[in-house]
């Protein structure tokens, strides 16, 4: 089964071309895929902040550091789907050299990737439990 645009070329080589409403339709689904990460990794946070209420010491640390990192590296995943979206709007005509500058110049954008997580978490605003409590200690 063949994938249509992989013939041969012209020269023997593969036929990369696409059409615009395809590579349009890519770009977008990149980008629906953006909000989507973005959305599940609150989703994500909410369980997460569920799950640390109950717990107390350093299991819970652990648990908000493991979800911590899973959130920087969707967050880096964010950022290269952004870019390989702009790549996918810019290729839809070809390439131009300013296109390429343009690509180049995203590249070098620094994301603070802590920040991008804090806002995309959510602090763990409940109390913690109370610690057990005998009636006992009243008398």
């Amino acid at each position: 089964m063949g994938v249509p645009g992989t013939g041969a070329g012209q020269e023997g080589g593969p036929d990369l071309r696409v059409s615009a409403k395809s590579l349009t339709k890519l770009a977008d689904d990149l980008d629906d895929m953006q909000d989507h990460l973005d959305k599940q990794v609150r989703r994500m946070d909410a369980i997460v902040d569920k799950i640390e209420a109950g717990w107390q010491g350093p299991a819970a640390s652990v648990y908000r550091n493991f979800h911590r990192a899973a959130t920087e590296d969707a967050v880096r995943i964010r950022e290269v789907m952004k870019m390989l979206e702009e790549a996918v709007r810019l290729s839809r005509d070809g390439f131009s050299e300013q296109d390429l500058e343009v690509l180049a110049r995203i590249s070098r954008i620094e994301v603070d990737i802590e920040r991008e997580v804090d806002r995309l978490s959510t602090p763990n605003t409940e109390a913690p439990p109370s610690a057990p409590r005998s009636s006992l200690d009243d008398l």
